[in-house]
């Protein structure tokens, strides 16, 4: 399990912090996948609220769930070990590190060697060759790095910036999604982050008329609702475009 920080306002560790969206029919998808019920949501009892009541009973205190709901708000639960859910104001955002980790903007990603194939495609406005010069780029940051280093993001997001432009818009989501998920979980300058989460969004609604787009649709709803609970109109626009649990 993840480390967690306190909030400042509960004494309530942040982590694990589940969550949840209901689709327009009223379906609810948790990370597992679909729940059987329809309606009656907000009652302690239904499917949706058990994995959090587990967690609460075998820690011995509240866990924090999130429900993105159809018109793009989020609700705010904490959910008790006996069961109980309580409604609260919301969750608190982890703070924004001041100053950010200096890898993020100090140009190492700018002496790989790989990244020269990246900078002729570029040149050349050749977009899928650009798309798999810096996947291999990302490939070989991440080896050397792992995935814990900002240069491994860094790579991430100029080959999900090379998607967008090849319009691969399935490769594009997963990108983005992985880039903003790593940027929020080192603690990077929010701006960046943001702006992958948005690119996500525009490229799902692209990609989700494809045959390759999987689970990339519910994923996005769920890191939205998880690190970004305030923007309702990119949710919405999520919620309302992802296929229910009967189509």
């Amino acid at each position: 399990m993840a480390s967690s920080s306190l909030s400042a306002d509960t004494g309530i560790p942040d982590e694990p912090h589940l969550t949840l969206v209901v689709l327009p029919d009223g379906t609810v998808h948790a990370i597992g996948g679909f729940l059987p019920e329809t309606g009656g949501l907000w009652s302690s009892v239904h499917a949706a609220w058990r994995p959090a009541q587990a967690e609460a009973e075998q820690l011995g205190r509240p866990v924090r769930v999130s429900v993105g709901q159809q018109d793009g708000t989020v609700a705010a639960y904490l959910a008790h070990p006996d069961g109980r859910l309580d409604p609260i104001a919301a969750h608190p955002q982890p703070p924004v590190t001041a100053p950010a980790d200096p890898r993020w903007l100090d140009g190492g990603l700018d002496q790989h060697p790989l990244l020269d194939m990246v900078r002729t495609a570029h040149r050349e406005e050749a977009w899928h060759a650009a798309q798999m010069a810096a996947g291999r780029l990302a490939a070989q940051v991440r080896a050397e790095l792992g995935d814990d280093h900002p240069h491994t993001v860094l790579a991430a997001e100029l080959e999900a910036f090379f998607a967008l432009h090849a319009r691969d818009w399935p490769a594009a989501v997963r990108l983005h999604l992985l880039v903003a998920e790593g940027r929020h979980r080192l603690s990077a300058p929010p701006v960046p982050t943001k702006r992958a989460l948005h690119n996500a969004v525009a490229a799902w609604l692209h990609a989700r008329t494809g045959h390759r787009v999987g689970a990339h649709g519910y994923a996005l709803a769920h890191l939205l609702v998880r690190i970004a609970p305030y923007d309702a109109r990119a949710l919405s626009a999520v919620l309302r475009s992802l296929p229910c649990a009967a189509t």
